[in-house]
């Protein structure tokens, strides 16, 4: 007891002290974690992951990362146990199939909760055997060739859209397009899930407030990713949803509410007619073929997945394409022409289908530079290094458990990959060059693709590619066939806060019907 007593005055008459001593240990250990010890970086990034979740919540942390990699190469240091990679030979082995690199608990914290139990989707789950597992029943959905089977779902909101920017047409009034982009692409994935538009563009609001919540659990999830074991303080504490009796985020509500207006409406005409073959159905039918894996509770979760994956990111790379265009005359022009010129040749209809669309070379070079120039996905995509360790090429050796990623917004402007004009918006580094061999330029496109993140690589690229790649390109081509559009103020800039997903602001334009 004695003992006790003279340690317990001990601690008492130096805890500051201890409490200094402490906190020189944690640091200097993060400093001097093996492998990474050796990649450069901000000197506070060494001590701890304040410095990047800081960085974060200050709304451009792609521009930081940019600069430190123009300072110190393809290798930054971002945190005590965290390296920033841009050379794209490491992508194929941090992002290849098989290679073992597994996602990091970043995006555990984007895992929404449902009665006050974290949602595994495609997108959020860790673990690699279950993503496979409940993406093999559904994957066939997601296909280019199913999709078009959609075509006239998104048709319908297109012409929705057009209706509504008539309205601004005909009043010669300022549109802030990027709002009504983001109405256009939530609908979209309404239709396309639930054969039922959410209502966006109808009442050309936020409905059930679900834009602004996704916002907010973005800026959360980016910020607090970054020291991941602060969620179980903020948010997913179970002494917290013991005492609210669990909460369910906005997505999850809307997701589930769709859900049950369809139940209700199946068992009401089940009689008279069949349920229509949109994802829903297709998620109702993979649980009766895979019903060992495929659970209601698994049904849910796609749909979550669709909502989140067919509404920020789509409505993100329409706003890059038509701003970057509208930006630069000569593109508009150049693109103008092939449009008007398909249009004339009667090789093109309105609404742009899908296959046409595939045969106007421009445009995919404009929509390819746009999306190059601003990704979605402005953060790290992030992975651990697996048993065996990572050898960096011109680097050091990584050794199992440091976190690597790639973040697209920096390696899209690799110079040895895109050009000594990487920070340009040129479509025409997609098409072959005057006097280039198509073998060159062959070799040279495929490069530039396999650096391209903007779905993300491998086995966890993005599952709703496909649809976001629908949307735009029936979109933007219809868009400009259908309107002539300026931009209200050409000189201004628009406003960018990166909270994971690169959203951007004040989009003002003016339009009208072309004859």
């Amino acid at each position: 007891m004695a003992v006790f007593a003279s340690v317990v005055d001990f601690v008492s008459q130096n805890f500051l002290a201890l409490v200094g001593i402490g906190l020189i240990y944690h640091f200097t250990r993060n400093y001097l974690t093996p492998g990474v010890s050796s990649v450069p970086g901000p000197f506070l990034a060494k001590l701890s992951n304040v410095w990047r979740l800081v960085d974060v919540a200050r709304g451009r942390p792609e521009v930081t990362l940019h600069k430190l990699h123009q300072t110190h190469g393809d290798y930054v240091r971002l945190g005590p146990n965290v390296v920033s990679v841009r050379n794209p030979e490491v992508a194929k082995t941090i992002y290849g199939i098989n290679k073992g690199y597994q996602k990091t608990s970043f995006y555990r914290v984007q895992q929404q909760l449902a009665k006050g139990k974290p949602t595994q989707t495609l997108f959020t789950t860790l673990d690699e055997d279950f993503h496979a597992a409940i993406k093999r029943p559904v994957s066939s959905a997601f296909s280019m060739s199913t999709l078009t089977e959609f075509e006239p779902f998104v048709d319908n909101i297109i012409h929705l859209l057009f209706s509504r920017l008539d309205e601004f047409a005909a009043g010669q009034k300022i549109c802030d397009i990027g709002i009504w982009l983001q109405y256009y692409a939530f609908d979209v994935i309404g239709e396309l899930t639930f054969s039922k538009t959410l209502g966006f563009l109808e009442q050309g609001k936020d409905i059930d407030g679900i834009i602004a919540s996704l916002e907010k659990t973005l800026d959360y999830a980016g910020t607090i990713g970054q020291m991941p074991w602060l969620d179980y303080v903020f948010v997913k504490n179970p002494l917290k949803q013991l005492l609210q009796g669990g909460s369910t985020t906005a997505v999850a509500r809307f997701a589930r509410a769709r859900m049950n207006e369809r139940v209700s409406t199946t068992n009401e005409k089940k009689s008279t007619a069949a349920a229509p073959r949109d994802f829903l159905t297709r998620f109702t039918e993979a649980k009766s073929a895979y019903p060992d894996v495929v659970t209601d509770a698994q049904v849910f979760s796609y749909t979550i997945s669709n909502m989140n994956a067919g509404s920020d990111t789509t409505a993100i790379s329409l706003r890059a394409i038509l701003y970057y265009t509208l930006k630069s005359p000569r593109v508009m022009r150049k693109l103008q022409q092939e449009l008007q010129g398909a249009l004339s040749a009667g090789s093109v209809t309105l609404p742009v289908s899908w296959k046409q669309s595939q045969e106007l070379p421009y445009l995919d070079a404009v929509i390819k530079e746009a999306l190059r120039l601003h990704p979605a996905v402005g953060l790290l995509l992030e992975r651990i290094v697996p048993n065996g360790g990572l050898q960096l090429p011109r680097g050091p050796f990584l050794p199992a458990g440091t976190i690597v990623g790639i973040n697209p917004w920096i390696i899209h402007r690799q110079q040895a990959i895109f050009g000594t004009d990487a920070e340009s918006f040129v479509p025409e580094r997609w098409l072959r060059g005057d006097g280039e061999e198509e073998d060159e330029f062959q070799a040279r496109r495929q490069n530039m693709v396999r650096a391209t993140l903007t779905f993300g690589a491998g086995p966890r690229t993005c599952i709703g590619k496909n649809i976001s790649l629908l949307e735009i390109y029936k979109l933007i081509p219809s868009l400009f066939l259908t309107y002539d559009i300026e931009l209200e103020n050409p000189d201004a800039e628009w406003e960018i806060v990166n909270a994971w997903f690169v959203r951007q602001k004040n989009i003002d334009i003016r339009l009208r019907r072309r004859s």
